[in-house]
């Protein structure tokens, strides 16, 4: 399997040195295998255009780091580093021709030159949860959020997700405890809106024996217990009953877990990262949700962006989603510049899970090897209609008023949706007075 795989497969030592590598990548090399074996990989690849240092972030990251490098030959090639974690410190790089993609995202993204220059800068740390959904790291919104969890990773603080359905909230907290010290031991997940009231207690904190009728007679260790010496997710945290917020705020101040029927309590040492799609403040603001909860959850806050503010991302996304795709369903797929073009101007309200089900529904049912404009559904084929109507109704003429007119829109959308200014300024980033002021210059303040 190693030496028939079309990518190419080297064996990393921690320093750098090449241990093994597979006929692909002597190809992309394109020395023989013989002659770079134990040679540093730097000084073999690509004419000294590798850079040591990636080898090093990968090793000390224990995170998947990828890089792209453009050959002599015209193709392009991205290079990822995975760790392996058991034994000896070891590096696999997995060199992949991406010659297309570069493409894709030329027509995409604009000028060649342009496109050239924020290719080479590339850089993406890439976790797979167990939905599939894929994390690229290629805008600076999503860089700024990669770094920020990473700082998160070196503490033992509790953090707070927040973001819209589907942003990858789970896959950000799932990153934190793979950079963590806490990597080792297990992740644990639990969706305090999908589990009954009356079982979540029990699945949280775990019960004693005979706590009550219909009790296993073992008794139960509770999720808090079994996630001992890692991390545990409580996603959707804004759907805990307050019963169980009290009690939940209770072990984070004081490191116990009392089990239900239990005469003392246990002192696991775990690491709590919490996720909503929720206004929490403004559930506290309706009783629904505690103050002094919140502050403890929100010692560490991070904001993950919707698709919609960085749909940058798109092209590397589909680009990843289509490769795992193949892995796993064992069809190869490529899509068509027109086709991506046509999915970048969505606003997928579902943001990256929904993107991922659209690729997905497209892999499945699209019989030829390319996915075509064609073959997209009527709601894809007419994204345009999905762009602000100043963007569309623009023809030429003034400009000036071109923007005018599409930041009305823009300001128009925020105040409808979010239906405060203060929120609205939150979303857009500007300050509640610079909302105020456009909206008494558009008419849009009453």
């Amino acid at each position: 399997m190693v030496e028939g795989a079309s990518e190419g497969l080297v064996l990393l030592s921690a320093g750098g040195l090449i241990l093994r590598a597979n006929h692909a990548a002597s190809k992309f090399i394109g020395q023989d295998r013989d002659s770079i074996i134990g040679r540093p990989i730097q000084a073999v690849l690509f004419k000294g255009a590798f850079e040591g240092s990636f080898i090093a972030e990968v090793v000390a990251s224990h995170l998947a780091v990828s890089r792209a490098y453009d050959l002599a030959d015209g193709r392009s090639v991205l290079v990822q580093g995975r760790p392996v974690v058991a034994g000896a410190a070891r590096v696999v790089l997995v060199i992949s021709d991406v010659t297309s993609v570069k493409q894709l995202v030329n027509l995409v993204q604009g000028p060649a030159g342009e496109a050239q220059s924020t290719w080479a800068e590339m850089r993406c740390a890439e976790r797979t949860p167990p939905d599939g959904a894929p994390v690229v790291v290629r805008s600076a919104a999503m860089q700024a959020v990669r770094d920020k969890a990473l700082q998160c990773a070196t503490v033992d603080s509790p953090v707070l997700l927040r973001g819209e359905t589907g942003t990858g909230k789970g896959v950000f907290a799932k990153l934190i405890h793979e950079a963590s010290a806490r990597r080792s031991g297990p992740f644990c997940v639990v969706n305090c809106g999908a589990i009954p009231e009356g079982l979540l207690e029990a699945e949280l904190f775990g019960y004693a024996r005979g706590a009550f009728t219909g009790a296993d007679s073992r008794g139960k260790v509770g999720l808090i217990e079994l996630a001992h010496a890692g991390t545990l997710l409580l996603d959707e945290i804004g759907d805990l009953p307050l019963g169980l917020q009290v009690k939940l705020l209770r072990f984070l101040e004081s490191g116990e877990v009392w089990p239900v029927g239990a005469s003392k309590g246990k002192r696991p040492d775990v690491r709590i990262v919490a996720a909503t799609n929720r206004d929490v403040r403004q559930m506290i603001a309706e009783g629904s949700f505690r103050k002094d909860l919140y502050y403890r959850l929100n010692v560490l806050s991070i904001h993950i962006p919707p698709l919609r503010e960085h749909p940058e991302d798109i092209p590397w996304l589909v680009a990843t989603m289509l490769e795992q795709l193949e892995r796993r369903l064992g069809r190869r797929k490529g899509i068509a510049p027109d086709a991506l073009e046509a999915i970048g101007r969505l606003p997928f309200p579902g943001n990256v899970r929904e993107l991922w089900n659209v690729v997905e529904s497209l892999v499945v049912t699209v019989p030829s090897e390319i996915i075509e404009a064609t073959d997209l559904p009527v709601d894809i084929a007419d994204a345009p209609d999905a762009l602000p109507a100043a963007t569309r109704e623009y023809d030429g003429g003034d400009l000036r008023q071109a923007l005018r007119k599409l930041e009305a829109q823009i300001l128009r959308e925020a105040l409808q949706r979010y239906g405060t200014q203060s929120k609205a300024a939150r979303h857009l980033g500007v300050a509640q007075a610079t909302i105020a002021r456009k909206s008494k210059l558009y008419g849009l303040d009453a």
